[in-house]
């Protein structure tokens, strides 16, 4: 019987889907041709793609992970992240990848609240 993936590959095999995701959602944005641009701050734009890119990471990383901290460039987001951005997928490729032993016994709440060294 072969052993489930550990906690860091099924997180790399969903982030790997999800960061696919979000780039379409940037490219639907850029295609649109308004980038709802706000000023943040001098020299710190931010745009619709930046913002919806981040829902649709932090949503769908969120659903799946849970106890996992997440931390955005663009800040702590209360929005509400639409459905059709949100993925559960995973790539099949990334999940038959082998985990380095020393990360093998992860927890969610270890990522949350330790470095690692990578």
């Amino acid at each position: 019987m072969a052993q489930a993936p550990h906690l860091l590959i099924r997180i790399l095999a969903s982030a790997t889907v999800t960061a696919n995701l979000a780039g379409k959602i940037v490219r639907d944005v850029m295609n649109k041709g308004d980038l709802g641009i706000v000023d943040k701050g001098k020299n710190d734009l931010q745009t619709e793609a930046d913002r919806s890119a981040q829902l649709c990471i932090i949503g769908s990383l969120s659903r799946q992970f849970p106890k996992v901290t997440i931390i955005g460039e663009e800040g702590t987001s209360t929005c509400h992240c639409p459905e059709e951005w949100i993925t559960t997928t995973v790539d099949p490729e990334v999940l038959s990848l082998s985990c380095p032993e020393q990360y093998q016994n992860l927890s969610e709440s270890d990522v949350s609240t330790r470095s690692i060294d990578l």
